[in-house]
């Protein structure tokens, strides 16, 4: 399974993922307290993991300099398919006051990562 992060202020949680209407999706559940399930189909889905949504420990300071928010929430967007990613982070609900670690290096506004492209493990 491939991940990219969504970093965001403390208005970010699992809740502020679950109020989005993923549009094509099948069906949404909690996995556990701390893991929410969008399907597509038996292969396609989306798992938002907020188990470390506090912890900025894998940042080094230039990583975190980037990131304007004095408290972090970081979840972490599971996926199989980069183009689901894709269509999901473009939707015109989904959040827009956060930013995406690609885990590649780029650490990104949700606005500048859309306009890059959206460079992920595909």
């Amino acid at each position: 399974m491939k991940w990219i992060l969504l970093v965001g202020d403390e208005m970010l949680t699992l809740d502020s993922i679950k109020s989005i209407e993923h549009y094509g999706s099948s069906s949404n559940n909690d996995v556990d307290d701390e893991q929410y399930c969008v399907m597509y189909s038996n292969t396609d889905y989306i798992i938002y993991d907020g188990g470390d949504i506090d912890s900025t420990d894998d940042y080094d300071e230039d990583a975190l300099k980037k990131i304007p928010f004095k408290k972090p929430h970081i979840i972490t967007m599971k996926y199989r398919s980069g183009e689901r990613v894709r269509k999901i982070l473009m939707q015109d609900n989904f959040l827009r006051a956060i930013y995406v670690d690609n885990d590649l290096g780029l650490v990104e506004t949700i606005e500048k990562f859309i306009e890059l492209g959206m460079p992920m493990e595909e």
